[in-house]
């Protein structure tokens, strides 16, 4: 049935419609957040697949890195023991050559020390008598001086075998002990004793 309205138009009765501009607005912000649901599904699947892949990858590089390393050390299995063995018998060797070295600092080289003795030796000055113990060691000697100074060179000896380290250094002291004066043949002779004391080994 056809109605016509010969009102004009501002007596018209205006009936209430849909806003198109309202549809328009709506319906794309309910569209899109179902689309955007939709679609995140598919890229979280695709990024988990991704990360799968990815560390598979990495896995199966380790495990082949892993499997080449293994080979390598199979291979050097037979250098390492001879290296095991060399260091087996360097390490026993040292400890020998440590033992020697130890046994040689602590030995006295006697005759260093009698060659030391003569070097150092005065003129004028003898030696009668030498003892060498376990504790120490006792040098008995003359000294003759036309110039009278025999208690000078005992001095000059004393001196020269304290200030010698390759003689002095096994000494805990070295001094002078007695000193008796007589006359031999109308000369002063100075009967002198020294006494050095051994360190314990």
């Amino acid at each position: 049935m056809i109605e016509i309205n010969l009102l004009p138009e501002e007596l018209r009765v205006k009936t209430k419609t849909k806003s198109p501009e309202r549809e328009i607005v709506t319906k794309p912000a309910v569209f899109s957040q179902e689309q955007l649901f939709i679609y995140a599904i598919p890229i979280l699947l695709g990024a988990l697949v991704c990360a799968h892949i990815y560390f598979a990858v990495v896995s199966i590089s380790k495990n082949s890195q892993l499997v080449t390393l293994n080979r390598k050390w199979i291979e050097l299995m037979p250098q390492k023991k001879a290296l095991d063995e060399f260091s087996n018998e360097y390490s026993t060797t040292s400890a020998d050559a440590n033992l020697v070295a130890l046994l040689n600092s602590k030995r006295i080289l006697w005759a260093q020390k009698l060659n030391k003795l003569s070097l150092n030796l005065p003129s004028g000055v003898w030696f009668n008598e030498i003892k060498i113990s376990a504790k120490d060691m006792i040098i008995q000697g003359a000294v003759i001086s036309l110039s009278k100074e025999e208690v000078n060179l005992i001095n000059k000896l004393l001196e020269n075998l304290k200030a010698d380290s390759e003689f002095s250094r096994d000494f805990v002291f070295f001094e002078l002990s007695n000193v008796q004066k007589e006359i031999v043949g109308g000369y002063d002779v100075a009967d002198f004793i020294l006494t050095g004391a051994l360190k314990a080994k």
